[in-house]
């Protein structure tokens, strides 16, 4: 007696969704991630199940995946709105030279922050040095300040030199100045 092959499974429309927990496990994005790509905009749930868990259709993983690269090279997330706009129509020539032209305004700013970086390593060489010189190998002596200490309390050292005087290129009207917070390396990622 031979047994009836059981019947094909079943494809819903429900079950090639995905959850957002799935979506996070899959992604390696937390859950919380996920919802703030949300609210930005980045993504789009298809709907909500019954239990009220979002459910995302399964491109959406490569979405996120997108989305996480884009952060990887550095860009900010509004620039990753405008990659993920660009993302649609990819296919097209303008969207192409519009993604090219969002790449080349973030290697500028690299290079900007690099050059700010290289700024802030000397300041801050400088001022090791001077107090390389100022305090030697023990500490600074009894009628000698901390020339790092001064910089960064007032600008100045208690011997009444300047900053820039104690660390060249650390000055108020050096090209760099480390207590600006012009330019500042922290951004929304």
């Amino acid at each position: 007696m031979t047994t009836a092959a059981p019947p094909p499974a079943i494809t819903t429309a429900r079950s090639a969704t995905l959850r957002i927990g799935d979506l996070a496990a899959r992604t390696g994005v937390s859950v919380d991630a996920l919802r703030y790509y949300e609210r930005r905009g980045l993504l789009r749930p298809t709907g909500r199940r019954v239990s009220g868990y979002r459910e995302y259709p399964p491109e959406a993983a490569a979405l996120v995946r997108f989305i996480k690269r884009a952060q990887a090279l550095g860009f900010t997330l509004a620039e990753v709105e405008e990659l993920v706009r660009l993302r649609a129509d990819a296919r097209r020539p303008a969207a192409a030279l519009a993604a090219r032209h969002v790449a080349a305004a973030k290697v500028r700013d690299i290079d900007d922050r690099v050059r700010q970086l290289l700024a802030l390593r000397g300041a801050l060489a400088g001022l090791v040095e001077a107090c390389e010189t100022t305090c030697g190998p023990d500490g600074p002596a009894d009628d000698a300040s901390c020339p790092i200490i001064g910089a960064l309390d007032d600008g100045t050292c208690d011997d009444g030199t300047t900053r820039a005087q104690a660390a060249p290129g650390v000055g108020p009207h050096d090209r760099f100045d480390p207590t600006s917070t012009q330019g500042d390396l922290d951004d929304e990622r």
